[in-house]
């Protein structure tokens, strides 16, 4: 935590001595580069290293707490009813301080209440998933996470090098029967060149790679009424040997390891088309107490494309995008044998690949406004796919999703209040469910309802509002507020953010 504290304080720092004769309208155009949704599609194929030179024109760092609520009636158990809790953000980019060279880091702390969860006793859900250590019980499940990264970009001659590196801890707990004690750690890393085709084109390149750890271990204190635990291989299917209603010693282990590369074309300035590719593959595996094998094994593959179009000029601005993100995860089980030759532990004597998970998104959206207001159409087709082999279960949809996004900018004589609001609807055109599991269990519940949750049809209703404001010239604050409401899930969320810009 001092380590977080001390980063994000002299970011603010850096950030403030560089930037304290910034006039108030070089503020303003700052903040507009970051809150305009017209920027949004631009500003997304800007994120890699090599290309973040020319993402803002203006250095900025804020520095903010908010407070969030959120919660649904219908859910899926294993992610819980929703979250609540506060965060502590910043976010600093610098440019121009030094020649030719570009700086950005962000430190992050969430103290967050994860509600209802229940057959999930694992942190990090989306990154282990099916292979989660699970009992019918639950409850909230309390969370720390810690995050920090920073990259640099140095510009030489017609090339752009540059590199980034990050850290990512989360810390769960419960405080009563059953007690996971969760301890995550995400590290990656990547870098990136970028060269001019023409003066305003680039073409770039990038590789990363992460390594991420979790040790998980579940105690109870009761005696009694110990519920069974689980650890499941898919689709609520579990290994019966392994599987009980007692607290085996020793933690559960999760090794992730990652790599990446994508590459892209992009315009230096606000105009132009972009485009990008790329592919990522994360192998897992999971360790139970009960045997030093692998239990588990997965690889998650997922294949991405870019193409976009921005035109930003004194008057109009439009552009549009088409994007599309193809995630295919396969995974194993260990057969294992108790027959008494391995003291304490399970002798591995087979696997089968059993778990098949298929999720392809395709995404369009556009927009067009001026410089005080926008509107922003969007559609998002969704095929989700799910397979356990033997006993045969299977769950799949297809979603589309459509909805708009309006927003509108008004700037006063010392600010710049922003609204926005967001209209959304999804529609389930086809699915299916092949539960195959004895009725009136809690794992047929389990099923049943998160396929329920996966194949509901709410209209969403999102707001915005953001006030920035100038005390004086090195005081700037500034509040946000946002809400959203939605039918059959019926999701109720709120935050409230206060903050300062350096």
């Amino acid at each position: 935590m001092r380590k977080l504290m001390s980063i994000g304080i002299l970011s603010c720092l850096f950030a403030f001595s560089a930037n304290a004769q910034d006039s108030l309208q070089l503020h303003l155009q700052g903040i507009k580069e970051r809150v305009s949704q017209d920027r949004a599609i631009r500003n997304d194929f800007y994120k890699l290293p090599a290309l973040r030179p020319f993402q803002y024109k203006q250095s900025m760092t804020p520095v903010d707490i908010s407070y969030f609520s959120d919660n649904k009636e219908l859910y899926n158990y294993q992610l819980g009813s929703g979250d609540k809790g506060f965060r502590i953000k910043t976010d600093s980019y610098i440019m121009n301080s030094f020649p030719n060279l570009t700086l950005w880091g962000n430190a992050t702390y969430e103290n967050i209440k994860v509600q209802d969860l229940k057959f999930n006793e694992t942190s990090d859900y989306h990154l282990v998933f099916p292979y989660l250590i699970a009992d019918s019980v639950g409850g909230n499940l309390n969370s720390e996470v810690y995050q920090f990264s920073g990259g640099i970009a140095k510009e030489i001659g017609n090339w752009v090098l540059a590199g980034e590196a990050g850290y990512k801890a989360n810390l769960s707990h419960r405080k009563r029967d059953p007690r996971p004690d969760n301890n995550s750690s995400d590290i990656y890393a990547q870098i990136g060149a970028s060269y001019f085709l023409t003066p305003t084109y680039l073409i770039s390149a990038h590789v990363g790679g992460r390594f991420y750890k979790q040790r998980n271990t579940l105690d109870f204190i009761s005696e009694k009424g110990r519920p069974q635990v689980f650890y499941f291989n898919g689709l609520a299917a579990y290994n019966r040997l392994l599987s009980g209603s007692f607290n085996p010693p020793g933690q559960f282990l999760y090794n992730v390891n990652g790599i990446n590369a994508k590459l892209s074309i992009a315009p230096k300035n606000d105009s132009g088309f972009m485009a990008e590719v790329g592919v990522s593959q994360n192998s897992g595996k999971r360790t139970l107490p009960l045997s030093s094998a692998n239990a588990n094994e997965w690889t998650d593959q997922v294949i991405s494309g870019k193409l976009g179009y921005v035109n930003a000029n004194d008057s109009w601005r439009y552009g549009a995008m088409a994007k599309m993100d193809l995630q295919t995860r396969k995974g194993s089980e260990g057969l294992f044998n108790n027959d008494g030759a391995v003291t304490g532990g399970y002798t591995k004597i087979s696997e089968i690949s059993s778990y098949r998970y298929y999720n392809f998104q395709y995404n369009l959206e556009a927009f067009i406004g001026k410089e005080n207001w926008s509107i922003k159409p969007f559609a998002t087709f969704t095929q989700i796919k799910e397979q356990y082999l033997n006993p045969f279960r299977e769950q799949w949809a297809n979603i589309v999703k459509v909805g708009v996004q309006g927003q509108y900018l008004y700037q006063m004589k010392d600010g710049l209040f922003g609204i926005s609001l967001n209209l959304q609807k999804q529609k389930v055109l086809d699915k299916n469910s092949v539960i195959n599991i004895t009725r009136g269990t809690a794992l047929e519940d389990l099923l049943s309802q998160n396929y329920m949750f996966l194949t509901a049809e709410p209209f969403i209703v999102g707001g915005e509002a953001r006030y920035d404001f100038v005390v004086n010239e090195q005081v700037k604050p500034f509040v946000k507020a946002n809400a959203l409401t939605s039918t059959e899930i019926k999701q109720k969320y709120y935050a409230l953010t206060l903050g300062f810009v350096f």
